[in-house]
């Protein structure tokens, strides 16, 4: 077993999640445009809107919000200033690059932490124009923090093994002038 590597299976596993992810926004989006376009058509054309018109989309559209937060953060596509950071040496920057994922993991674990109660409080309600419970609107909060969390522990742990390769290197460049 010279070439086992027992971090594989995570690497796969996380490969597997961000293309199920990713089909699953893409999919989302594509129902949403339908559901919004099919509304508006009826509303216009034969004056009437069906029951779900204003539910289904709302929900597709909480979905698709969450699971593409969660994307864009595994990707490392979130909006970001960079103007004053890239003016910081490597080692404050790394420091406030920790800072700022702790800040972000503990706000998301509230979040995470506080819809659990809102989730289970509206199972036990139902939308009247779909007949799905109003649980299905605030299911991906909890979803979305959860995937957040992973993704941002790992970009968090990824940047301290690349702070400290980077540190080694620098120890061993200056030892060796």
């Amino acid at each position: 077993m010279s070439g086992y590597n027992p971090w594989n299976f995570f690497i796969k596993a996380d490969e597997i999640l961000d293309k199920f992810l990713y089909y699953c926004s893409s999919f989302l989006l594509i129902i949403l445009s339908f559901a919004v376009i099919y509304t508006v058509f009826t509303r216009y054309v034969f004056n009437m809107s069906p029951a779900w018109a204003e539910d289904a989309p709302r929900v597709f559209f909480l979905w698709l919000t969450y699971l593409g937060i969660a994307v864009a953060t595994r990707r490392g596509e979130n909006i970001r200033v960079t103007f004053f950071i890239e003016k910081l040496s490597h080692k404050k920057r790394f420091y406030l690059d920790i800072f700022m994922h702790v800040c972000i993991l503990i706000m998301v674990s509230v979040l995470f932490w506080y819809s659990w109660p809102l989730v289970s409080l509206n199972f036990k309600t139902v939308m009247l124009s779909t007949g799905w419970p109003n649980a299905v609107s605030w299911l991906p909060l909890p979803i979305g923090c959860f995937l957040i969390l992973i993704y941002q522990t790992k970009i968090m742990v990824k940047s301290i093994y690349d702070f400290s390769i980077l540190s080694q290197n620098d120890n061993y460049n200056n030892k060796k002038s």
